[in-house]
């Protein structure tokens, strides 16, 4: 059991945080406040997209003992993480390392539970100009932001951070075992030495918990949000990077990059020779993307958009243009990976990001991600008025009377850990089920060999009735036709991700548990763990599987499959939250996380 001593310690050494920090953007913070009606209040809902008329209620998939052809490469369950925008890092996570949010850890250690661990990037547009203030900032915060320069959507802030940012991390992997990823300034070239001091101290504080360093952030849009000249092109990126590189002296593989989102394509970095010039200092090659775009004015009707978040193909086309570039990272010894993503740029889609929706879209688009190759997939965390958020602390003028707010994708997340557990060997294959029909999908994860777990999406929300667009998957291992062996297991294990609707906002359930409903949770599940256990038929060597619409169903083969995922546990290690009802609440002005990076972007698809 871990020590929880810094956490008791919470009710006499939280401190309020004081609203003084400048709003650059157009958003009125009073307002907000005074309505409370923030984007995670938003109660938009959109018409959910028609039943397809051919729908099909029944299909046959035929697994292999052994293995099948065109699975993906192993992963572990730390896949689907979070990434934070710096800015915004010490609201959701604590301000201190004795001041660390006991929500936030609860939120870490359900994932770790299952999955083993959690993954967490910090970075975003406000590292490339941030700056390491070893002596604390003038205000006394962890951090502290400044008007900014550059002409991004997103009004991105000049942030300035302490050593305390760090520790906090670091306090955090005691807890929980969160690794992370740190982005390094890059725009300044270390002129002043500041990306050198933040590397260093990144490398000494957070050890065996940093994954890798991030150099850059989407550097294909620097010219256009005027970071670099008006011509910044690739040679000059090349450039760039070769001159940190030396100047950082970084000899071994940490590094990941080159996190473009919009106008280069990582074939055209890959193709000027990136990953041969790096080769030495790079671990992981990296892309950011989101599948669209709300940051164009005026803003897009989120109805139009319904359909691309309830489709297989959709989720699909979202990975197709990055596998040849994983095949070329995995053949020179990198890992590839999604540095940010989520629903949609600039916060995301009202009535789709926060909806039940987004939890089915984001469980195929892990699998996905799984099955292309992808180590990691980070899911971005903005402020406090984005739709996308996985979780989000209440607004400043509630804290005393709500909880924080759990978005539904936050359930995908838990889903895919449990999905792809804790041996780190996990291997996924889309299996193309009902000719890879568009309105569902379906997965098979395997371990050493074994088929351990399979994974069905049921996107069709029904108005025939409530079980009219219910399917039912049927699967063999072996036997059958395959001339092998039949190893069908005699029983398996469900679990169901439902909700009434499509467009459910809260009171979600994952196996019968939920966070309830909004700004009521303190990041532990409530509620009694239903697992339901179905009888195969052993005659035929078939297992069947009911898949309600609409809904996601996690299907253990295995009893070791349930228990090396901790689908069986009831509760995770939990973090007392008793101190965030009193006066020692450590608050953030509402108006620092409205402005936060992640809830505005730039125009290209794929940009925060």
């Amino acid at each position: 059991m871990r020590s929880k001593l810094s956490l008791l310690l919470f009710a006499s050494l939280s401190a309020f945080v004081n609203a003084e920090v400048t709003v650059y953007t157009s958003a009125t913070g009073s307002a907000a406040l005074a309505q409370y009606t923030v984007a995670s209040t938003d109660q938009t809902f959109l018409n959910p997209p028609a039943p397809p008329a051919d729908f099909n209620p029944a299909f046959f998939v035929q697994l292999y003992d052994g293995g099948m052809t065109g699975m993906g490469n192993p992963v572990s369950g730390g896949l689907f993480g979070f990434s934070i925008e710096l800015s915004v890092a010490a609201m959701l996570m604590g301000e201190k390392p004795a001041v660390i949010r006991p929500e936030f850890l609860n939120y870490c250690a359900l994932l770790e539970a299952r999955g083993g661990s959690v993954t967490i990037r910090v970075g975003g547009n406000t590292q490339d100009k941030a700056t390491l203030n070893m002596d604390g900032n003038p205000n006394g915060h962890t951090i502290q932001k400044y008007k900014g320069t550059d002409a991004s959507k997103t009004e991105t802030p000049e942030v300035h951070f302490t050593p305390d940012l760090l520790l906090t991390m670091a306090e955090i992997s005691k807890l929980v075992n969160a690794n992370w990823f740190f982005g390094i300034p890059f725009v300044n070239s270390n002129a002043d030495g500041n990306a050198a001091l933040v590397l260093q101290q990144a490398r000494s504080t957070l050890g065996q918990n940093l994954l890798g360093l991030q150099l850059a952030n989407e550097p294909d849009l620097y010219s256009i949000n005027q970071k670099k000249g008006p011509n910044y092109a690739i040679p000059d990126f090349m450039g760039d990077t070769s001159y940190m590189v030396q100047n950082l002296t970084i000899t071994e593989p940490i590094l990941a990059g080159p996190s473009v989102c919009c106008f280069w394509s990582i074939q055209q970095l890959l193709d000027a020779g990136y990953l041969n010039w790096f080769q030495q200092q790079l671990k992981y090659i990296d892309v950011m993307h989101y599948p669209d775009n709300n940051c164009a004015q005026p803003k897009p009707d989120p109805q139009t958009k319904y359909a691309r978040y309830v489709s297989h193909h959709e989720v699909q086309n979202l990975v197709a243009p990055y596998l040849a570039a994983s095949n070329a990272a995995v053949l020179a010894g990198k890992q590839f990976m999604m540095m940010e993503t989520n629903t949609a740029s600039c916060g995301g889609f009202p009535g789709i990001s926060d909806s039940f929706a987004s939890a089915l879209w984001a469980a195929d688009y892990a699998m996905q991600m799984a099955y292309g190759n992808f180590t990691y997939g980070l899911l971005h965390f903005g402020g406090q008025n984005v739709y996308y958020n996985p979780f989000t602390p209440p607004p400043t003028n509630m804290t005393k009377l709500r909880k924080w707010n759990t978005g539904p994708i936050f359930y995908a997340q838990l889903i895919s850990a449990e999905a792809l557990g804790k041996s780190g060997n996990a291997r996924v294959i889309d299996l193309g089920v009902d000719n890879n029909s568009d309105n569902r999908a379906g997965y098979a994860i395997y371990e050493n060999g074994i088929a351990s777990r399979m994974l069905f999406v049921n996107y069709v929300q029904p108005t025939a009735g409530p079980n009219a667009n219910d399917y039912i998957a049927t699967f063999a291992v072996g036997g059958a036709q395959t001339g092998l062996p039949s190893v069908t297991p005699a029983t398996i294990k469900v679990k169901y991700l439902r909700a009434d609707s499509i467009n459910s906002k809260d009171n979600i359930t994952w196996a019968g548990q939920t966070f309830g409903s909004q700004f009521m949770s303190d990041g532990r599940l409530q509620g009694d763990l239903e697992i339901i256990e179905i009888q195969c038929n052993t005659a035929d060597g078939t297992c069947s599987v009911p898949v309600p619409g609409p809904s996601v169903a996690l299907v253990f083969l295995t009893d070791s499959a349930v228990e090396y995922s901790g689908a069986d546990i009831t509760q995770a290690e939990t973090f007392a939250t008793t101190v965030t009802t009193g006066n020692s609440l450590p608050t953030m002005d509402q108006a620092a996380l409205m402005s936060s990076n992640g809830r505005n972007g730039s125009d290209p698809l794929g940009s925060t």
